[in-house]
C-alpha cells in the first residue's frame, strides 16, 4: 500500500523522519530510500508500506509531478462544477430551450448571415456584423471594412435582450412573460426590414427619370444579385420560429389556466 507523505527530517545526522497520515515513521537510507537524490526536509514523497505495516520504500515526488497532479485536481474540480452548473441549467430551463438558444447564438455570432460578391472577392458577414452595418454612419464603409466592422452599439444591446427573451418566463410569473420567446423572431424581422431599407438608400432613394431610369434599374438589379442570404440567417430564422411557436403555445395555455382559476374564484365568491 502506497501513501503520500512528507519528509520531516533528513538522514544527514541519523535516521530520518517521514510524516504520513498524522504519524511519524523513522527511516534510514539503505534499501528504504528509492530515489537517486538524498531526502531533504519538506520533500514530498510516496511511502510504501508492507503487509505488516512497516516501511518498504520511500520515493521522491518531483515538483513537475506535483504541479501536474495539482493541475489535474483543478481541472477535475472545474469539470465537476461545470457539470453541476449544466445539470442545474437543464433542470431549470429544459434541454430544448438551451439547445435552441445555443443554435441561435451560433447562427447570429459565427455563421454567415449575408454574403456580398464584389470585384475584389466575396465578403461574408455574420448577423452581429450586420448590426454593426446598421449602427454605422456610413454603411458603404462597413462593407469595405469586411470583418473588421464597427461595434453593433445599441443594436447589439437589443440583440442580447432578444436572446434573453425566452428565459423571461422563468423569472416573471405572468402569462405575458411567455411572449418573450417572440423577441428573437421580431428582432430578426425588424433588422431584415432595416437592412432592406438601408440597401435601397445606398442604391438611391428616388427613381431616376428619363434616359437614366433604365440604367439605375439595371444597377439596382445587379447589386441585389450580388447579395445572398447565408446559412446563418436560415438557421436563425428556423430557431426563432421554433421559439416563437413554443412561446405562443405556452402563453395560450397560461392564459387558459389563469382564466380557469379566475372563474373558480368568482364561483366560490358567489
Amino acid at each position: 500500500m502506497t501513501k503520500r507523505g512528507k519528509i520531516l527530517r533528513d538522514t544527514s545526522a541519523g535516521p530520518g523522519l517521514v510524516w504520513v497520515d498524522q504519524q511519524q515513521y523513522p527511516f534510514s537510507m539503505g534499501a528504504i530510500w528509492k530515489s537517486g537524490v538524498p531526502p531533504t526536509a519538506g520533500m514530498t514523497v510516496d511511502v510504501e508500506f508492507g503487509s505488516d505495516g512497516g516501511l518498504v520504500g520511500i520515493t521522491q515526488i518531483t515538483e513537475s509531478q506535483i504541479a501536474k497532479e495539482q493541475a489535474e485536481a483543478v481541472m477535475n474540480a472545474a469539470r465537476e462544477k461545470g457539470g453541476a452548473a449544466v445539470s442545474g441549467a437543464v433542470a431549470k430551463f429544459g434541454l430544448p430551450l438551451l439547445v435552441a438558444t445555443g443554435l441561435l447564438v451560433v447562427g447570429w455570432f459565427f455563421l454567415s448571415a449575408v454574403s456580398v460578391s464584389a470585384v475584389f472577392g466575396k465578403m461574408s458577414f455574420t448577423f452581429w456584423q450586420v448590426l454593426g452595418f446598421l449602427n454605422a454612419d456610413n454603411a458603404l464603409e462597413v462593407v469595405m471594412q469586411g470583418r473588421g466592422g464597427p461595434s453593433a452599439g445599441l443594436y447589439g444591446f437589443v440583440a442580447i435582450a432578444a436572446l434573453a427573451g425566452p428565459f423571461v418566463r422563468f423569472f416573471w410569473k405572468d402569462a405575458r412573460a411567455h411572449l418573450g420567446g417572440l423577441l428573437p423572431l421580431i428582432f430578426m424581422v425588424v433588422v431584415g426590414l432595416m437592412v432592406r431599407s438601408s440597401l435601397h438608400g445606398m442604391m438611391g432613394a428616388g427613381a431616376a427619370e428619363g434616359p437614366f431610369a433604365e440604367m439605375q434599374k439595371q444597377a439596382q438589379d445587379e447589386m441585389m444579385k450580388a447579395i445572398s442570404v447565408g446559412f446563418g440567417t436560415y438557421l436563425s430564422a428556423l430557431v426563432s420560429l421554433y421559439l416563437a411557436a413554443i412561446s405562443a403555445k405556452q402563453f395560450l395555455v397560461a392564459k387558459a389556466v389563469d382564466s380557469d382559476v379566475l372563474s373558480k374564484r368568482n364561483q366560490a365568491a358567489a
